[in-house]
């Protein structure tokens, strides 16, 4: 087992007696990467990333599925275990991008630390503040900026994440980042490739300008 107080940050605040039972109660989960690691009809309890990464997504009424947000070592999902939350709506999907190990604090256990330790409690309110502005921000982006400057900043993004200048994703999984139709991503695609920023592969984009994809990028920020 891991140690708890790195990955879990209310740990060292709790009394002897709670982190008996998180010690209990807390077990780790290994994904291959695209498994579900929880559903929209679940209410799994804490996700904490140890290795690997993670992607958040909502699902519309027509299935249509929109990426909100990722997770990476040390980062925590608290949107797993939303039922615990009252007045809170929030059902997402959760999938692994890559082969990922989690630790899952049940919602048993983390609810009833909730209602007894002001620390925990503060974590949630903290946690939920901190993915909602992810959310606003991706409404505003989604709402506000145009797609082929979004692109590109996910394009250097990933590039980033991945270190090398081709990514790999198809334009269906972009389009799902981006909260767009995938044929909309493609043609943008097709724009950026007649530009000289990238080459199109099946299932890859090579980016071939760096330079100029970060400039494009840069006006999704302003």
């Amino acid at each position: 087992m891991v140690d708890l107080s790195e990955y879990i940050p209310f740990y060292k605040g709790l009394d002897e007696m709670s982190k008996i039972k998180v010690r209990a109660s807390v077990h780790s989960l290994s994904f291959s990467a695209g498994d579900v690691v929880h559903t929209a009809d679940e209410c799994s309890g804490l996700i904490v990333v140890v290795s690997g990464q993670l992607k958040t997504s909502a699902l519309n009424e027509m299935g249509r599925e929109i990426n909100l947000f990722r997770l990476f070592s040390y980062d925590c999902c608290i949107f797993s275990a939303s039922c615990m939350m009252k007045n809170l709506e929030f059902d997402v999907l959760v999938k692994a991008v890559e082969d990922t190990e989690v630790l899952l604090l049940p919602t048993k256990v983390f609810s009833a630390l909730a209602d007894e330790n002001v620390s925990v409690l503060k974590f949630m309110n903290d946690i939920i503040s901190s993915r909602m502005s992810d959310v606003m921000w991706l409404m505003d982006q989604v709402l506000n900026k145009k797609l082929d400057t979004r692109l590109a900043a996910l394009l250097v993004d990933e590039a980033r994440i991945s270190g090398c200048n081709t990514v790999d994703a198809t334009h269906e999984e972009l389009a799902k980042h981006l909260g767009s139709a995938r044929e909309v991503v493609s043609r943008t695609l097709g724009y950026l490739q007649k530009e000289g920023e990238v080459r199109l592969n099946r299932g890859k984009i090579e980016i071939t300008d760096m330079a100029r994809l970060e400039n494009r990028a840069k006006e999704s920020l302003r």
